[in-house]
């Protein structure tokens, strides 16, 4: 297999894991753009790889500078970009994400639609048992992040 053919199925891969997270594409294109760049970008050089406008980078440079995903330098008149590789970090807050602002939130609901809609009970505390197991998953989780014994240090970071 050629070097070109791993490196575009290492692109695919990691957009893939970007894309389950909610990440848009154009900020899925300029993260693995950085993250498989031997050096860092500046909005030009990423325009230049890319073909997209300017502002449609500027825009996803700022999303994913609050997402610590890539970080920034100033290099003479100019910032450069480099990718910070944190598909750990984000896989390891996925649980509690997804429990705060899906799961409880959800549960809340249907306790008050079962008070209005009794039609519905049977479906409601099937749906309700679900995300009590489902719960119950996210909180093992949680505890596993917080006596991970995986992590491995880098000295990139």
């Amino acid at each position: 297999m050629t070097s070109n053919k791993v490196l575009k199925d290492c692109i695919e891969l990691a957009g893939r894991i970007l894309r389950r997270w909610g990440f848009a594409e154009k900020d899925i294109i300029i993260y693995t753009t950085l993250l498989f760049s031997n050096k860092p970008m500046s909005m030009q050089d990423i325009s230049k790889e890319t073909g997209l406008s300017l502002s449609t980078i500027s825009i996803s440079i700022n999303s994913l500078m609050k997402s610590y995903l890539i970080k920034a330098e100033k290099k003479e008149r100019s910032r450069i970009f480099t990718a910070v590789p944190l598909f750990y970090e984000f896989f390891l807050n996925q649980p509690a994400e997804m429990l705060d602002k899906e799961v409880i939130p959800l549960k809340q609901k249907l306790i008050e639609l079962k008070q209005t809609m009794p039609e519905l009970n049977s479906k409601i505390d099937q749906t309700l048992n679900d995300l009590s197991n489902m719960e119950c998953v996210l909180n093992e989780m949680i505890k596993i992040k917080n006596n991970n014994k995986c992590i491995k240090k880098s000295n990139n970071l």
